[in-house]
Parts: structure tokens; sequence; C-alpha cells
């Protein structure tokens, strides 16, 4: 008779033991999806800064219109990846920094295609396109920590370091 409740009780413990390894793994993949998104907009925001430096008008219109729409499609996707179980911390500040990418083109770099007329560039102009691209590289370090710190502490918080081991 005392058998019965003691395989209760390891069932139990198994399926609870089962339940948060799961949490964990789909915390797991919630954490990579988002990081992986972000990243390749971080990594492509070198790619777009050669463009500007590079003081080619159509280089930096056509540098322009990718990284606009691989910056919408991020916040798309990651506006699609809803929260994880109640939890919006990651997906707040994965939408943060891509805001400030959106905004940064919109304000800034928009205006300043838009008053380029011919394909090479005065010495105002090319002050002008370094000076902006400076500034969104001295700016977007804030947001970038303020990210890495997100991606760090929901990782501690579900653990993630435990199911890389």
């Amino acid at each position: 008779m005392k058998v019965i409740p003691v395989l209760f009780s390891a069932l139990a413990v198994a399926l609870l033991f089962s339940a948060c390894n799961q949490k964990a793994k789909n915390a797991k993949a919630y954490h990579d999806n988002l990081l992986h998104s972000v990243q390749v907009v971080i990594d492509s925001s070198l790619e777009y800064g050669d463009a500007v430096q590079s003081h080619e008008k159509s280089r930096i219109m056509k540098a322009q219109q990718q990284y606009s729409s691989l910056v919408d499609r991020t916040i798309a996707k990651i506006n699609d990846a809803g929260n994880f179980d109640g939890d919006t911390l990651l997906k707040h500040y994965s939408l943060e920094l891509l805001g400030f990418y959106r905004t940064t083109l919109d304000n800034d770099f928009t205006p300043f295609v838009k008053t380029l007329s011919d394909s090479a560039f005065t010495d105002q102009q090319a002050f002008m396109a370094d000076s902006l691209y400076s500034h969104l590289t001295m700016t977007e370090n804030n947001y970038w920590e303020r990210f890495d710190w997100a991606e760090k502490k929901f990782s501690k918080q579900y653990e993630l370091g435990k199911l890389e081991k």
C-alpha cells in the first residue's frame, strides 16, 4: 500500500521537473529568436554606416531602403513574437533598440538623403553624412547596453545557461 503514494509522488515530481524544463526550453527558443533578429539589425548598421561614409548618393539611397526595410520587418517579427509567458522585458528592450534605429532613419537620415541633388557630395554634405553617422554610433551604444542588460536578465531569470550545459 505504501508503494502507490510513493509512485504518485515520484510521478508528480517527474511531471513538475518536465514542466519546468519545458518552460526553460521555451524561454530559450523565445530568447534566441529575439536575440538573433535584433543582432541582424545591429550587424547591418555597420554596412549601412559604410554606405553613408562612402559619400555616394546612390549607395546611400540603396542602403537606406534596405536597412529601413530590415528594421521594419524586424519590428514586426518582434511584435509577432509577443511576450514570454507575460514577461515583456526582452520584447520591450528589443523594440526600444529597433525604435531607435527607426526614429534615427526617419528623423535624421531620410531628410538628409532628400537634400542630396546629385551623386557627388559637397564637402558640407560629406561632413553632414559623417556627423549623422557618428551621432548614430555614439547614441546607439546606450540602447545596445540596455538591450544587453535585458537579454542577460532574461537569461538569468529563466536559467538559460543551465540548458547549455
